[in-house]
């Protein structure tokens, strides 16, 4: 096991800078996810830290030793990959003991090493097998357990569970994390999917465009987003986001969306001092909204869809007369128009007809979050 230190690192092809002046200390023991949409630069950082690419300029630092000229088989480090990359022709067992074999460790060492990994992942029945006899979560198990033997003071992973099915992700995703904290061994996981990042990390690193955006644990990310981007970017369905003025008359501070007064704290409204009357970006998560209770003020709203998910329901719905700010959903960004959809995640059985007027209001104590409409960076 071993600390982590990034400095500075940039890597560029040519006039494409596809890793901008990142810097980053990760500590012993730490799960840390690497998250962004493609593109963004996370898989070419995990290749710089294995040494599989080359770093233009910069520095990292494994366990206090300068790694950033080494090859990848002085690094100690063990990657495990999307595809698993198993040999076909060997048993599980070769599979898992064919790094230490290259080695030269010994036989009896090598049994030792697999058999503990074949009892910690439970493939001990799977050892006499071939590849192509196991299911998908089985060959993940194996690539895991060719990274276990090696005990490396490092694990990288890039996206290990793009492969599988929704419902086995679920399973790994959790048999991952507690493998993790199990062995203990300080690790760094690449991959798109948020929900991966927020469930998995111990601290989640979000980048675009090769620019680290915000680092932080997922409740840091979730409750106070850095800016627009990681707002948007952190959480499903993906925060709603409007234009509105900031107001404060009689000593109460809101934001005026047009129909819809949004109350604010005041924590918000000490940092938003400087923007009133002026034009902000509000955001609001899906989950603070409801539907109103009477004498409750509300915005009428017509939902165009309603998804229903069993115990919740996603509401979409157009809200009138105001622009909708930058939305950012998965790998996309754009600036929507005034009709653009909102959605609300509604709990407790409420399900409102498609094409039917209601009335929906902001849950009392939600947190409103306030971006400056040039900077796109959090006001509170």
């Amino acid at each position: 096991m071993a600390e982590i230190q990034i400095q500075n690192l940039n890597k560029t092809y040519g006039a494409f800078h596809a890793l901008k002046d990142m810097s980053l200390h990760i500590a012993d023991g730490e799960f840390t996810v690497f998250v962004g949409p493609s593109g963004c630069g996370k898989s070419t950082a995990l290749k710089i830290l294995a040494g599989l690419e080359a770093a233009s300029t910069g520095r990292i630092l494994i366990g206090g030793e300068d790694v950033t000229d080494l090859a990848p088989g002085k690094r100690d480090i063990a990657m495990v990959f999307q595809n698993y990359a198993l040999y076909p022709h060997l048993t599980v067992r070769q599979n898992i003991g064919f790094g230490l074999k290259m080695r030269g460790t010994s036989k009896q060492e090598i049994d030792k090493r697999v058999e503990h990994a074949a009892q910690a992942l439970e493939i001990t029945d799977l050892l006499d097998r071939r590849p192509r006899a196991l299911s998908g979560g089985q060959r993940q198990r194996v690539a895991l357990g060719r990274a276990i033997v090696r005990e490396p003071r490092l694990f990288l992973m890039d996206e290990p569970l793009s492969n599988l099915d929704a419902a086995l992700r679920v399973q790994m995703r959790a048999e991952i994390t507690a493998l993790q904290k199990r062995i203990g061994t300080t690790t760094i996981y690449v991959t798109h999917d948020q929900t991966e990042a927020m469930t998995m990390a111990d601290r989640i690193v979000i980048m675009r465009k090769g620019v680290v955006q915000q680092i932080g644990s997922p409740d840091e990310l979730f409750n106070r987003p850095a800016n627009i981007f990681v707002a948007g970017f952190i959480g499903s369905p993906a925060m709603n986001f409007i234009r509105g003025t900031i107001l404060a008359e009689n000593g109460q501070w809101s934001v005026d969306a047009g129909s819809l007064r949004l109350p604010l704290g005041d924590n918000v409204a000490a940092a938003a001092a400087g923007y009133i009357g002026k034009e902000i970006i509000c955001g609001i998560r899906p989950e603070s909204l409801e539907l109103a209770a009477s004498g409750q003020p509300a915005l009428e709203v017509v939902p165009s869809l309603v998804e229903s998910l069993g115990n919740e329901a996603y509401v979409h719905f157009r809200m009138p007369g105001r622009q909708v700010a930058v939305a950012v959903a998965g790998e996309h960004e754009h600036e929507a128009s005034s009709s653009g959809t909102l959605i609300a995640r509604l709990f407790d059985g409420d399900r409102p007809v498609s094409g039917k007027t209601v009335r929906l209001a902001l849950k009392p104590n939600s947190s409103v979050h306030l971006f400056d409409p040039v900077t796109e960076v959090a006001i509170s």
